[in-house]
């Protein structure tokens, strides 16, 4: 399958996008390593998990220990390399390129796919590192209005991977002109995840929006199996 690296500005959606599509690949029979470079990982909220010290983004960057000792297993296909519970023991930029370079190598060749929430700063190494090695970049365009100026900030790295990107709105908010956005951006997207009002409640219960029931459910799950095929290809 492929590298995927999920791209966007601050508060655009990007952690619940990323989690629900790894855990759809993993509906599919197929392994999906889902990497969080954050110091404070939202996964471990959202998912209701503690990850110790020993199964951690961490750990798998020391490379003291094969990787599939380090990561945290979710479900039976869904696996994930975060920060652990421990706030003194991972430092989000306490890592070398090298480093990063390896573990994604790793991963990608223990996995059938590998999705990383990429940090929106580019100076994060794990970003850097993913947008260039990505196979694909979703472009997460949704949030508000901050996401314009973000775009304006890291114009030229956009341009460097237009030719990999799918843009991916994930509406955050029902007061929002979207369209009005897309326009000033000067791009529509290729696929749009509508806003589902019950996101926050599901999260805070550990439940994915893939398997909201109802036909919300049914469009965001719509939604998410088209960016499925799109990363299958």
């Amino acid at each position: 399958m492929s590298l995927c690296a999920v791209w966007g500005a601050p508060q655009s959606g990007k952690t619940t996008l990323t989690v629900n599509l790894a855990y759809a690949v993993s509906q599919g029979e197929k392994s999906v390593c889902l990497i969080s470079p954050t110091s404070y990982s939202e996964l471990s909220a959202f998912l209701g998990i503690n990850i110790p010290e020993k199964q951690s983004l961490y750990a798998a960057l020391r490379g003291g220990e094969g990787i599939r000792q380090c990561v945290f297993k979710v479900d039976e296909l869904l696996y994930i390399l975060a920060a652990p519970v421990t706030s003194d023991a991972f430092n989000g930029g306490d890592y070398t390129g090298e480093q990063v370079k390896a573990l994604l190598e790793v991963a990608e060749s223990t996995f059938d796919a590998v999705i990383v929430d990429c940090p929106s700063d580019l100076s994060n190494l794990f970003s850097a590192w993913t947008l260039n090695r990505a196979d694909i970049v979703i472009l997460n365009t949704g949030g508000r209005s901050a996401c314009v100026m973000w775009y304006a900030a890291n114009k030229k790295a956009l341009q460097a991977i237009e030719h990999k990107a799918v843009r991916v709105s994930s509406e955050v908010t029902s007061d929002f002109d979207y369209d009005a956005m897309y326009q000033l951006l000067g791009c529509m997207p290729d696929i749009r995840v509508p806003y589902v009002r019950e996101a926050a409640l599901l999260q805070n219960e550990s439940n994915y929006l893939y398997e909201l029931p109802g036909k919300k459910g049914w469009a965001y799950a719509r939604a998410i199996n088209q960016l499925y095929e799109v990363i299958t290809l």
